[in-house]
């Protein structure tokens, strides 16, 4: 369940109110869901029932070795804050142990007030947190007008992959794509 984050108590603006749809940001849920559609591809085509299964069965080996290798890589995150500009990367954090200490906007669509604006810059200054990730779809300019003379580092994070061509391997990319964006902002 992601409604309840162990240790997110302390995090006051690190709102999770409602579902958060980004659930394929956690790989073990990827696997889950590989063998339902495995499944269902072969009742809709029973010929090939066996190359979906053997398919599925491939790419869950290759999820759960990506699984093992963002692990590692994400060690270095851990305990250490970071800003996001939506509230999207609840499974990613979870699946990985790392946590973002805040989000700018809580949902996709919502503009943060003035008041909510001042309290994420007073919140930054507080923590001493130097990373704040955007998205590629969203514009930087508002991060600039919230941290203006602190100068955070901005680092671009893409939960949906806007930028990566579409393959059989997008999904592994996606994945080593946003753990890398986001280690390489925390670390900076």
């Amino acid at each position: 369940d992601h409604d309840d984050h162990e240790g997110h108590d302390d995090h006051a603006h690190h709102d999770h109110d409602g579902n958060d749809p980004h659930m394929w940001l956690d790989p073990a849920n990827a696997l889950v869901w590989l063998d339902a559609i495995a499944s269902e591809l072969g009742h809709i085509d029973p010929e090939n029932a066996a190359r979906y299964r053997a398919n599925a069965n491939t790419a869950k080996e290759e999820i759960s070795h990506e699984i093992h290798h963002l692990e590692d890589h994400l060690k270095s995150v851990q305990g250490k804050g970071f800003l996001v500009f939506h509230d999207a990367y609840q499974y990613f954090e979870n699946r990985f142990g790392i946590s973002a200490t805040g989000s700018i906007s809580i949902g996709d669509a919502s503009k943060p007030s003035p008041k909510r604006l001042q309290e994420l810059k007073h919140h930054f200054e507080e923590e001493g947190i130097h990373c704040v990730l955007s998205e590629p779809q969203y514009s930087s300019k508002l991060i600039d007008s919230v941290f203006g003379g602190f100068k955070p580092h901005i680092g671009v994070a893409d939960p949906i992959g806007v930028d990566l061509e579409l393959g059989s391997g997008l999904y592994l990319e996606l994945l080593e794509n946003l753990a890398s964006r986001i280690a390489e902002c925390v670390n900076h």
